[in-house]
C-alpha cells in the first residue's frame, strides 16, 4: 500500500507524462515512506505539539526538497505537479510536517528565483539538501492581509565607510504567527528601507535576534509558529536579497508558489479525512445495517469525493501554470488555495458528522483533520483575500480601467 494513489496518479497523469518512470518511482518511494514513518507518528505530533524533527529528516534523506529545484543547485529539477503530488500525499500523512516542509520549499523557491549566486550556494544548497530548515518572516502584529502595512525597517549603516563588503543592514521590527521559527536556520524577512520594501536572509544566531514565544494554536500543531524580534539586527548587506525596492514584488511571487502548496496539503488532508469516513461508514452499524447503505450517508460521501477530485484537478492545474510560465498563473494559485482549503474544511466537517460522537471525541483521529484544515484558509493568504485577488484579476484581464 502507498500513499501514491490511484485518484492522484490519475490526475497527475494528465498534467505530466514522463520520459522515463523515475519521478512515478520517486513518488511511490516517499509515499512509502510516510506511510511506514510520518503517518503513525501524526497524531502524537499532534497531541503533545513537539516539531517532527525525525519525519523530516528522514524525507529529506529520501530527496523530498529537492524535487523541483535545479540540478546545479543539488536538486531533482522534476517538474513542479510532482513536488506538488508529494505535498498532497504529506498532508494526508501528517499536516504539520506537511506545512514545515510546504513554507521551508517556499523559501527555497525564493532564493532560486532572485537570490544571487553566492546565497544560492550559501543558502539553496544547504536549504534543499536538508542540513538547513528555512521560515518566511513576512507577518506582523498590524500586518498581515495587508503586507504593505509592515513596520519593520531596514537600514544600512556603512559607519562612514562606502566599501560595499564592510557595510551593515541594521533590522527593527516585530514579526508574528512565523511558521518555523525556533527552529529555522535562516529567516527571509520583510522589510522596508529607503527605497522601498526589500527582502533579507538573516541567520539564526544573527545579533539582535530574538525569537519570542512559540504560539498554542487549534492545528497543525506540530509546526511551531512564534513571534520574532528584531532588535538592532544586524545583517550582512550581501544577504540582501535582488534589490532594495523590489522586495514586494519578491514576496508576493513566493506567496504565489506557496498557496499551491497549501492548496496541495489541503487535498491531502480533505483525501485523509474522506477515506477514514468512507472505511467507518462500512463498518458502524446502525438499525441493523451498516450506515453506508443509508442515502444521507452516500450523498455526504459522493459530494466529499467530488470536491475533493476538483481540488486535486485545480491544484494541479495550478502548479502545470506555475511549471510553464503560463499567463496569470497567479489567478489559479488562488483559486486552487481558495477552492482546496475550503473543501478541507468542509470534507472535514462532514468527516465528524459521518463519525458522530466518535469524532467529535476524536476516537478516530477524526477532528484532528478539521482543526489542520482550518490554517488552511488562513494562512498564506486569508479566503477573503483570496476571492479579491481572483476577482481583481478577472476585472483587470476584461477591463483596462481596472489596470
Amino acid at each position: 500500500m502507498t500513499l501514491f494513489k490511484r485518484e492522484l496518479r490519475e490526475a497527475l497523469s494528465i498534467f505530466y507524462q514522463p520520459k522515463d518512470d523515475h519521478a512515478l518511482q520517486l513518488l511511490e518511494s516517499l509515499g512509502d515512506i510516510m506511510e511506514r514513518y510520518v503517518m503513525p507518528d501524526a497524531r502524537r505530533v499532534d497531541a503533545e505539539g513537539v516539531f517532527p524533527v525525525e519525519s523530516i529528516k528522514r524525507l529529506s534523506d529520501h530527496g523530498f526538497c529537492k524535487i523541483p529545484f535545479k540540478a546545479r543547485y543539488g536538486g531533482f529539477e522534476l517538474p513542479y505537479p510532482i513536488y506538488i503530488s508529494a505535498l498532497e500525499m504529506l498532508g494526508m500523512a501528517c499536516a504539520s510536517t506537511g506545512l514545515s516542509l510546504a513554507i521551508h520549499c517556499t523559501v527555497c523557491s525564493g532564493i532560486e528565483m532572485f537570490g544571487n549566486e553566492e546565497q544560492k550556494e550559501r543558502y539553496l544548497k544547504p536549504l534543499i539538501d536538508g542540513k538547513m530548515l528555512g521560515a518566511f518572516a513576512l507577518t506582523e502584529p498590524e500586518a498581515g492581509s495587508d503586507a504593505k502595512a509592515v513596520k519593520t525597517r531596514a537600514r544600512l549603516d556603512d559607519g562612514g565607510n562606502s566599501s560595499r563588503s564592510s557595510s551593515n543592514y541594521i533590522i527593527d521590527g516585530r514579526k508574528r504567527f512565523i511558521t518555523n521559527g525556533g527552529v529555522a536556520d535562516v529567516y527571509f524577512v520583510f522589510a522596508v528601507t529607503d527605497n522601498g520594501y526589500s527582502l533579507f536572509l538573516v541567520d539564526k544566531d544573527s545579533p539582535g535576534l530574538k525569537v519570542g514565544r512559540c504560539m498554542d494554536k487549534m492545528g497543525v500543531r506540530g509546526s511551531p509558529l512564534v513571534e520574532l524580534q528584531l532588535d538592532g539586527c544586524i545583517v550582512p548587506r550581501e544577504n540582501l536579497v535582488g534589490e532594495e525596492g523590489k522586495g514586494y514584488h519578491y514576496a508576493m511571487e513566493m506567496l504565489h508558489t506557496g498557496r499551491i502548496g497549501i492548496a496541495a496539503l489541503s487535498v491531502g488532508i480533505a483525501q485523509i479525512a474522506f477515506e477514514k469516513s468512507l472505511e467507518y461508514s462500512k463498518r458502524r452499524q446502525a438499525f441493523g445495517k451498516p450506515i453506508a447503505e443509508f442515502q444521507m450517508i452516500r450523498e455526504k460521501l459522493a459530494d466529499m469525493h467530488m470536491m475533493i477530485s476538483a481540488a486535486r484537478y485545480l491544484t494541479l492545474s495550478a502548479a502545470y501554470a506555475k511549471q510553464n510560465g503560463l499567463d496569470d498563473y497567479a489567478l489559479k494559485a488562488a483559486e486552487a488555495k481558495l477552492f482546496a482549503s475550503e473543501t478541507a474544511k468542509m470534507v472535514s466537517d462532514e468527516a465528524i458528522q459521518i463519525h458522530g460522537a466518535y469524532g467529535y471525541v476524536d476516537e478516530f483521529d477524526v477532528n484532528r483533520h478539521w482543526r489542520d484544515s482550518r490554517m488552511m484558509s488562513i494562512g498564506e493568504g486569508t479566503s477573503e483575500i483570496m476571492r479579491l485577488i481572483i476577482s481583481h484579476r478577472l476585472l483587470r484581464r476584461s477591463d483596462a480601467s481596472y489596470l
